[in-house]
């Protein structure tokens, strides 16, 4: 890792999209959901069906929405999940509760 670069200023056009909400991965008033592995997909009403045939739900009562918060600790505790394990957001933020 001693390989020079050189840093290239981004266009004018670049930085209005990055103050316009546009830039980077997130496009515009898009909703996402991350997946256990922390896989992004955009949210949309077929996603969500094909999610919920993918993991064999069928009593949608039975979900639960969780609010999380993360501070540095949960921000170490998801990057060594994700070496770790693809059940990244089940193990830092439910523990063993499922097991």
């Amino acid at each position: 890792m001693s390989t020079q670069v050189t840093y290239v200023c981004p266009q004018a056009s670049s930085t209005v999209a990055a103050t316009s909400g546009e830039g980077g991965y997130v496009k515009g008033v898009v909703t996402y959901m991350i997946m256990d592995n922390l896989e992004v997909k955009p949210m949309s009403t077929i996603s969500s069906i094909a999610m919920l045939n993918q993991f064999n739900v069928k009593e949608v009562g039975a979900l639960e929405e969780k609010v999380v918060y993360l501070g540095m600790d949960e921000g170490l505790k998801l990057l060594k999940a994700s070496l770790e394990t693809s059940t990244v957001l089940t193990n830092v933020f439910l523990g063993n509760k499922m097991a």
